[in-house]
């Protein structure tokens, strides 16, 4: 596979900082998005530890062995107890925690892995389908039938999550495996994207731009001019047949 991939962080337009992080890994196909939360700026330290403790065990693992899922698994696992010890640690960052989704190529298969209601969608044969569930107390009620979806997207408490890394010594990693096929692309995201676009808009943003880069610029422009209320953080990835190039901003 030639996989070509692109991401981008933004401000947004109404938060002072920026607490999403995210990272391409280029030597191991990986690519991870984090959306920090806590007060003053410890969001933005908790994601900032969870895409490095992530990229550098997922490094430091592909030395010794051929990682799979259960690696990037356990390194999230890790990423988990580092933010949970810090928030004990330093009074300043007590209770932070991040959500994580990422995404990891091995021959012609992408493993995901994620906490809290970070997303990875894949867009194939003009369809979108999304392969993350969100950790959050609106969406466990629409999966009970006790509200639907659109309801869902404009409650009050959708950004209150279920599950995150950091908030415990211990979390739970949902994790699967699907093959992948020329021409597919991949949309990694914070919700700062997914609350201000919908679904089928991504779908036409890719389809009229094709290109990673113009298709991330283009995602983060229309997240800002329906008010930009969070940070916004895009990873966008079109496979190809071929070998591996990564292009990141």
């Amino acid at each position: 596979m030639k996989t070509t991939v692109y991401g981008k962080s933004d401000l947004g337009r109404k938060r002072q900082n920026n607490e999403d992080n995210f990272c391409i890994v280029d030597d191991l196909n990986l690519f991870v998005v984090a959306d920090g939360m806590g007060g003053a700026a410890s969001g933005q330290v908790a994601s900032k530890i969870a895409v490095d403790v992530i990229k550098e065990q997922m490094l430091y693992t592909s030395k010794n062995k051929k990682i799979d899922s259960s690696s990037l698994v356990s390194c999230i696992k890790m990423a988990n107890q580092v933010i949970f010890e810090a928030s004990q640690k330093y009074p300043q960052n007590s209770g932070m925690g991040t959500t994580v989704v990422a995404g990891l190529i091995t021959g012609n298969k992408l493993t995901i892995a994620h906490v809290g209601d970070s997303r990875l969608y894949l867009i194939r044969n003009n369809n979108i389908d999304l392969l993350t569930e969100d950790h959050s107390i609106v969406m466990e009620q629409v999966r009970k039938g006790m509200i639907t979806l659109e309801e869902a997207n404009k409650s009050e408490i959708q950004n209150i999550l279920t599950r995150a890394l950091g908030t415990s010594e211990s979390v739970e990693v949902d994790v699967s495996e699907v093959p992948l096929s020329n021409k597919d692309y991949l949309l990694l995201c914070s919700d700062g994207l997914t609350r201000m676009v919908e679904d089928n808009q991504f779908l036409e943003v890719i389809k009229a731009l094709k290109e990673p880069e113009l298709i991330c610029e283009k995602l983060i422009t229309i997240a800002n001019d329906a008010g930009g209320k969070d940070n916004i953080t895009v990873i966008v990835a079109y496979i190809q047949k071929g070998i591996f190039s990564w292009f990141n901003n």
